[in-house]
């Protein structure tokens, strides 16, 4: 007990020394020529590195390391390198370096320290700022090593420089025993000018050399040192690994060389160390005997033990020197009631050793996992323990640094991490860990209650049940986050899948003592929960969590394997109770199986009940690249396999039929019926027009015609810009008859914005005679607007702006309405003229549909005339397309057109950063969709619209030799554009 008392103390004054005495630490490192046993080289200039594939901005040039291990003496570790900054960014990279060593029991020395510029060394050692100062890297992961980093600091470095420095390592980890063992890195994804490995080998022991993923020459000579082994690269071939890889796999070239003959060995030097840790003081007793007072069975104690070790002593690692690897007697880790997976490893067994549980610490690698079967044997790979023991003939694999995990042991979620080596008398190879899943990773159940009419709304409930490290998981982010941020962010998550979700109870959550489940029960109501559609309302379901971990890679055109999660098996559940009696559904099965996973599916209707059932589990870690179109073709069926849709069809008294519900209702004629309709109403206006015209007064002291700015405003804007015209002509017509004037009125009136100006003449000629100084705009005036009537015509002409060109044109000519409305003398004919007329109130009636049309069509709401760019769509319209899978859930899109005349949901094409896509309605009224990769797209073949108001058909051709058609409109030549992105993406992809 003595120990546990000191040792808190021990290590806080060790921390107020540092603070208080940390130039102490220049002590740590001194500045002398390397031994004579290094080899010096010189440095090479490239002659093929592709430097395109440098990274910040930096070029190695040479990598040297060697190493010196006599039979007594310290090893040594010489390490030089030499780099160039390309540019600014690389002389941020490279003026500052940090060189770690544990002060335990190594010394560090530097060697060299210069700038090359111009083919002049620069020596740096005297003028570069060296400070010694605590690293601790891992103190993010609450682990406390002591290590110690010299931080230089390079003055005077530029862009251009090379960097050329050297330093050597003394020492090495008691806690091995002077076992020798290292690795290094031979290929790499940034070009490396020349690389050197040297190995200096003073024993009379054999060292064991194993190369992996690739073959390097290894010279072996004699000096007066030993066996000198070395290898050298010169512009080594560069590697790049694909995204999304599992994490065991690694294609970069690596040698290890090894001192230990065997996994034996390993357990050898291991099982003093936890020998002498695992220990059952009365401490320990205490609380095994505690453990068996509450629980009577082995499993449960086992559990309950594991509970104690992973609950009641908070993970920390104080790693200094042989602590590295040196597990902390349990009695004192059970004191501190804190320690690393070593320490607590040791605590587990102990307990269990207490209750006569036979338990064995189990070395494993947390990164190498699997392919540590392929490694050679060694200490140094493992970089965590965990606890295995037998019971009733199966093998279990405790982890007790995990944090909130619960159930019973047949229940326990067990790491896999490939291979361990477990610390027992008598082992001499890895155990496998992996296991045949049995429990269901999650398990979804989501019931819909819908009512009878579309209106009201649906009652969504989901039970979620999370098991394993599913379990473990979610309740970890419960208690770093709470309930209330946890409980957003799945209403956020729900409200991505349904227009107006509301909660309708709070989120609860519950747990199941014996399987450890995490279960998390929600309710909401949906306002918009159908869908309409040309036949009715449609409502669609997702067995989301499946078809999420059957993902679509970034990259499919691969070298390298997929990750795919495994072991993963999931059950969801959709029930639909319906209120309505008038409901039918057939009952159905199907299933996928593959080498990849296994889907089945059910549909079934009982009772008013329809329930969709779908069971998945997934049969490997990884996909194989070569397999990578196979896995895709498989996941479009699972996809399409667990997505299934109901259409409600449509009820006359449920909602009130829109514009495009009645046209739709009128089907291919409503057109035919439209001309007609507009047809009469033109000849009954022109009609009406000629018999008012035949019996209109003539009014005294008529100048100009007269109409009020009122009338002149809202009939231009309803008539679509004819009333301007008639204005005119009307204007034009007044001033012939009091002037004599030889002009044509009617053309005048035709071409009414080419004689804005001269009209504006006129009107300033009559103020002059009329007072002293002119009452009408001044001529420089007059001038911009004109331009700016000629400017909006041109607009207007645009189709993409007409309807906002329609607007704002009659303010152009207010100046000149407002003149003439206040210079008439006669109030009687500007009453008359300003009196709303029968044709004149039917025909604004008629436009103004076709004036909202080309608002809403301006606005996106409807389909327009152009291709648009996909920020300009609405939230409700990407919503649809991802809803609909029709473009990726993850991406945006770039570019959009519809050809549909007033729903969007009827067709649409365009692209995303990644894919292609394109849509349409068939006959039968369902969705035929293609959404294509760029990596699958082999070209396109484009046929150009011959006007701009004939579309442009892009046939896009996939490489399995099938393809599918966009449709897009010539409209600003804006599909030349389409088709220029198009392109570099495939050219892109093709480099790739």
């Amino acid at each position: 007990m003595k120990r546990t008392f000191l040792y808190p103390i021990y290590w806080l004054l060790t921390c107020v020394l540092f603070l208080c005495n940390a130039p102490a630490y220049a002590t740590q490192y001194k500045i002398d020529a390397p031994g004579n046993w290094v080899t010096l080289h010189d440095v090479k200039q490239p002659q093929k590195s592709d430097m395109a594939k440098v990274r910040d901005g930096t070029l190695y040039l040479l990598l040297d390391n060697q190493t010196y291990v006599p039979e007594r003496q310290k090893q040594q570790r010489y390490t030089r390198l030499v780099m160039q900054a390309l540019n600014q960014s690389g002389v941020d990279y490279i003026s500052q370096l940090s060189l770690d060593f544990d002060p335990s029991y190594q010394t560090l020395t530097l060697h060299t320290l210069s700038i090359i510029r111009d083919g002049k060394h620069i020596d740096k050692l005297s003028t570069a700022r060296l400070s010694v100062i605590q690293s601790e890297p891992e103190l993010a992961d609450k682990i406390y090593n002591g290590r110690l980093s010299l931080n230089i600091i390079i003055d005077d470095m530029r862009s251009g420089d090379m960097l050329d420095y050297s330093y050597s390592v003394t020492g090495s980890n008691p806690i091995y025993a002077n076992k020798f063992s290292t690795r290094r890195t031979l290929r790499w994804s940034v070009p490396v000018v020349q690389q050197y490995m040297r190995v200096l080998w003073g024993k009379k022991t054999p060292l064991n050399i194993k190369t992996i993923n690739g073959t390097a020459e290894t010279k072996q000579t004699e000096n007066q040192y030993g066996t000198d082994y070395s290898i050298s690269e010169f512009e080594a071939p560069l590697l790049t690994q694909d995204s999304e890889t599992p994490t065991w796999y690694n294609p970069y070239m690596q040698v290890y060389l090894s001192e230990y003959n065997s996994w034996d060995e390993v357990v050898n030097w291991a099982l003093p160390l936890y020998e002498s840790a695992i220990e059952t003081p009365s401490s320990i007793n205490a609380i095994a005997q505690s453990i068996q007072a509450q629980h009577t069975n082995t499993s449960d104690r086992i559990a309950a033990a594991l509970r104690f070790s992973q609950d009641e002593i908070r993970y920390l690692g104080l790693e200094m020197g042989t602590n590295s690897h040196q597990p902390t007697p349990a009695s004192e880790t059970l004191s501190l009631r804190y320690g690393d997976c070593k320490d607590k490893t040791t605590l587990l067994i102990s307990l269990l050793e207490a209750m006569k549980i036979e338990a064995y610490p189990a070395l494993v690698d947390t990164e190498e996992t699997k392919r540590l079967i392929e490694l050679p044997a060694t200490a140094s790979v493992f970089n965590h323990v965990i606890v295995t023991l037998e019971y009733k003939g199966k093998r279990y694999w405790l982890d007790p640094t995990i944090s909130y995990q619960r159930g019973t042991l047949p229940y326990l979620a067990q790491p896999d991490y490939g291979y361990a080596l477990i610390i027992k008398n008598g082992e001499n190879t890895l155990t496998p860990m992996a296991q045949t899943p049995v429990h269901k990773k999650v398990t979804v159940n989501d019931q819909f209650y819908i009512p009878k009419t579309v209106k009201e709304p649906v009652l969504f409930t989901t039970e979620y049940s999370y098991a394993e490290f599913q379990a473990i998981n979610r309740r970890s982010n419960l208690a770093r986050n709470g309930l209330d941020s946890v409980a957003k962010s799945y209403l956020e998550y729900y409200q991505g899948f349904f227009d107006e979700l509301k909660i309708d109870k709070p989120m609860a959550v519950s747990e199941d003592q014996q399987t450890g489940q995490f279960i998390t029960s929600e309710s909401y109501l949906i306002s918009q929960f159908w869908e309409k559609t040309s036949d009715g309302y449609e409502a669609d379901f997702y067995a989301s969590e499946i078809q999420n971990s059957a993902y679509e890679p970034k990259q499919t055109n691969r070298t390298d394997p997929l990750y795919f999660e495994y072991p993963n098996i999931i059950d969801t559940s959709i029930k639909l109770h319906f209120t309505e009696k008038n409901w039918a559904f057939d009952n159905s099965q199907d299933e996928i199986d593959n080498d990849y996973f296994y889907l089945k599916t059910s549909v079934s209707f009982n009772d008013n009940i329809l329930t969709l059932s779908y069971h998945f589990y997934a049969k490997k870690d990884h996909i194989p690249a070569d397999k990578i179109s196979d896995y895709l073709a498989q996941r479009n069926k699972l996809i399409s396999a667990t997505h299934y849709s109901i259409l409600k069809y449509a009820n006359t008294t449920e909602a009130p039929q829109t514009t495009a519900d009645i046209l739709d209702n009128l089907g291919g004629n409503w057109l035919k019926y439209a001309l007609a309709g507009y047809l009469l109403l033109f000849i009954f206006f022109i009609a009406d027009w000629r018999l008012e015209s035949a019996k209109r007064p003539t009014f005294e002291n008529t100048p100009f015609y007269a109409v009020s700015v009122s009338k002149f405003i809202i009939y231009s804007i309803l008539s679509l810009g004819i009333y301007i015209n008639y204005w005119c002509y009307r204007n034009f017509k007044a001033i012939k008859q009091h002037s004599n004037a030889n002009i044509m009125p009617i053309a005048r009136g035709i071409f009414a914005i080419l004689w804005y100006y001269p009209l504006y003449q006129a009107l300033k000629q009559h103020s002059e005679l009329q007072s002293s100084k002119s009452k009408i705009i001044p001529s420089w005036g007059a001038a911009v607007l004109f331009l700016l009537v000629l400017a909006t015509t041109l607009v207007y002409r645009m189709e993409e702006y007409a309807t906002i060109a329609l607007l704002v044109m009659p303010f152009l000519w207010l100046p000149l309405v407002s003149y003439i409305e206040h210079a008439n003398t006669n109030q009687k004919a500007l009453h008359y003229n300003s009196y709303w007329r029968v044709r004149q109130c039917f025909m604004s009636l008629a436009l103004s549909p076709i004036l909202l049309f080309g608002v809403l069509q301006e606005a996106n709401i409807l389909p327009g005339s152009a291709i648009i760019k996909g920020e300009k769509l609405w939230a409700y319209q990407t919503h649809f397309l991802k809803r609909n899978r029709l473009t990726p859930e993850n991406e945006d899109v770039l570019y959009f057109y519809s050809d549909a005349m007033f729903d969007y949901r009827d067709d649409g094409n365009g692209i995303t950063d990644n894919y292609i896509f394109s849509y349409y309605k068939n006959d039968a009224g369902k969705l035929d969709s293609d959404l294509s990769h760029f990596n699958d797209i082999d070209k396109i073949e484009t046929s150009y619209g011959k006007t701009e108001l004939d579309n442009t058909t892009i046939k896009v051709i996939k490489t399995d030799g099938s393809d599918f058609l966009l449709i897009v409109s010539r409209f600003n030549k804006l599909d030349e554009v389409l088709v220029d992105k198009i392109n570099l993406r495939l050219s892109e992809n093709k480099k790739e």
